[in-house]
C-alpha cells in the first residue's frame, strides 16, 4: 500500500508543487521508518545471537586480534549514543571509543543488552523527530556529510558488526 501511496504521488508531480510537496513528506517518512526499522531488527537479530552465549562467551575473543560480542555491542551502543544521542539529540552522552573495546570489567549480558535496546530507542526517538531540512542538513561530524548519509552509515555499520557476531558466535559454539 506505501509503495502505491508513492507512485500516486509521484504521478502528482507533474501537477506542481502540492504534489512535490506531498512525495517529499512521504519520503522523509519512509526514509526515517526504513532506517529505525532496519536498525531495530539488527539489534533483535544481535539479542537472538547472544542467546546461546554464557556471560564468559559475550567477552571471550576467539581470534586475536579480534573482538567478543560483549565488546562490539559495547560499541554499537557507543556509536549510537555518540552519533545520534549526544550529537543529534542533546544527551550529553561522552563516549569512550577505546573503552568500547578494551573494557577488562564487562557489565553482565543483560545490562549490555538493556543498554543497546536503550541506545535503539534513542536512535528511534531522535530520527522520528527529524524534519526534511533536519536530515539534509550536514552532520556535526562532517566527515559523513549529511545527517541522512550518517543514518544510513550508522545502520550498515550495524549491520556489519552484527555479521561479525554472526561469525563469532559460530566459532564459539563449535
Amino acid at each position: 500500500m506505501g509503495a502505491n501511496r508513492l507512485s500516486v504521488r509521484c504521478k502528482q508531480e507533474t501537477l506542481g508543487q502540492a504534489g512535490e510537496v506531498a512525495m517529499a513528506a512521504d519520503l522523509v517518512a519512509l526514509s526515517r521508518t526504513a532506517l529505525i526499522g532496519e536498525l531495530e531488527q539488527l539489534r533483535d537479530g544481535v539479542s537472538e545471537a547472544t542467546g546461546s552465549l554464557s556471560e564468559k562467551d559475550l567477552w571471550t575473543k576467539p581470534v586475536d586480534p579480534g573482538n567478543s560480542v560483549g565488546h562490539l555491542i559495547l560499541h554499537l551502543t557507543g556509536n549510537l549514543n555518540h552519533f545520534v544521542g549526544a550529537q543529534l539529540g542533546g544527551s550529553g552522552y561522552v563516549r569512550d571509543r577505546e573503552r568500547e573495546f578494551t573494557e577488562s570489567n564487562p557489565p553482565s549480558k543483560d545490562l549490555v543488552l538493556a543498554n543497546l535496546d536503550q541506545a535503539v530507542a534513542t536512535f528511534r526517538k531522535v530520527v522520528s523527530s527529524l524534519t526534511a531540512d533536519q536530515l539534509a542538513a550536514p552532520h556535526p561530524e562532517s566527515r559523513f556529510g549529511s545527517v541522512f548519509n550518517t543514518l544510513v552509515h550508522l545502520v550498515a555499520h550495524f549491520a556489519l558488526h552484527r555479521g561479525q557476531m554472526s561469525y563469532i558466535v559460530r566459532f564459539l559454539n563449535k
